[in-house]
């Protein structure tokens, strides 16, 4: 376990120094920041409420556009799953409207949903959903028919079906699915509020950004680091309790 952290955190430690060396021969540390500068202005402001305040906003927002994605992307790939006729119809549509850039739709959502938590929480949505649907309803595609018959020969209800066969076959693409939709519900919240916001770990950014204050613009990153970091430990938690049946799962191929 030990050995496993520090594997972890050396690479991490070896890269600051270089980090701040470099600050000292190669680059001016007003432009990119300076590890130490930026540690002692991160404690500082740490021990203020406002960017306690800040956090808590851009957590809402990933949080309530997330589990709205994870939910509804999830359903409709399960849904559609199992509607292949259907399936054909729908999904050029679905392909169509999940490659329109976020970036580029996001101020007519801001618009039209103001510059509060609720346009915010629409783009981590539609960020979000898309990811989990194709997760879901690829998992679904490639459940093995068999194994569903096999299981009405022996009278198993509906329920048990999806109990017994599906949610075992499915579970590691939804985890999977999950782990990728965390990371770009951040980028989903924090582009709403690059764009027009009054509060969030996106407007500290900008704020520190039009002062010109590296510090700031690191200290913004290191809290949206950590949130993202403890949603996916939070996630990977949930996995390892709900996947224990699954022979070395996460240990991955052996090598070559």
């Amino acid at each position: 376990m030990i050995r496993t952290i520090l594997q972890r955190i050396l690479p991490a430690v070896v890269i600051l120094l270089l980090w701040e060396l470099a600050a000292n021969f190669l680059f001016d540390p007003r432009f990119v920041g300076r590890p130490g500068a930026i540690l002692v202005y991160f404690w500082g402001e740490v021990r203020k409420p406002r960017i306690w305040t800040d956090a808590q906003i851009t957590f809402s927002e990933i949080l309530i556009g997330y589990v709205i994605g994870i939910f509804t992307g999830g359903a409709a790939g399960f849904w559609l799953g199992f509607r292949p006729a259907l399936a054909r119809i729908v999904e050029p549509y679905l392909l169509v409207l999940s490659a329109i850039p976020k970036l580029a739709i996001a101020p007519i959502i801001i618009i039209a949903l103001g510059i509060g938590i609720e346009s915010k929480v629409f783009i981590v949505v539609s960020m979000v959903f898309f990811l989990m649907f194709y997760a879901v309803f690829s998992a679904v595609k490639q459940i093995e028919p068999d194994f569903i018959h096999q299981a009405r020969i022996m009278n198993a209800s509906r329920l048990e079906v999806i109990r017994y066969v599906v949610a075992p076959a499915i579970s590691p693409s939804i985890f999977d699915g999950m782990k990728t939709s965390i990371v770009f519900a951040m980028v989903g919240a924090l582009l709403g509020e690059f764009i027009a916001s009054k509060a969030g770990l996106g407007f500290y950014i900008i704020n520190a950004s039009g002062a010109f204050n590296v510090n700031g613009i690191w200290t913004g990153v290191i809290m949206i680091v950590g949130l993202i970091g403890v949603l996916t430990a939070l996630i990977g938690v949930a996995e390892r309790r709900m996947l224990r049946w699954l022979p070395d799962h996460g240990s991955g191929p052996v090598g070559l």
